[in-house]
């Protein structure tokens, strides 16, 4: 159940995107940081003061520090075979992160066969 609320929330975040990106020329679409409405303003020739409006605080999307993982039989007994995963190798000792974990979270800072790493999504 997880799963299908990310999955529900990542095409929203989608969607809005598309949205944004599909406003007439004349007209650039901003949001109100204090009412979280979004309002219509006129495009100005060649200056425009555009004011960065963001979802989320800063480190609002927390990083994965201390990655625990699965053995082959756990991974997959909790994983579906078509699961996509990002895998990584160093030294011969092997790792995979769930795209779909990874998609909430969006970076993992882990140790690999000895190598500092920080995989990203």
């Amino acid at each position: 159940m997880k799963r299908r609320h990310l999955w529900l929330l990542l095409g929203l975040c989608l969607s809005l995107i598309f949205s944004a990106c599909s406003v007439a020329p004349q007209t650039i679409s901003m949001a109100d940081p204090e009412t979280s409405s979004t309002q219509s303003v006129p495009e100005q020739s060649d200056e425009r003061e555009l004011e960065i409006v963001t979802l989320l605080p800063f480190d609002g999307i927390p990083a994965i520090d201390e990655p625990d993982f699965l053995n082959a039989s756990q991974a997959d007994e909790e994983y579906a075979p078509d699961e996509l995963i990002i895998g990584v190798e160093f030294n011969g000792d092997a790792r995979a992160y769930s795209i779909p974990l990874l998609s909430s979270h969006e970076i993992v800072n882990d140790t690999v066969g000895g190598e500092k790493i920080a995989v990203t999504w």
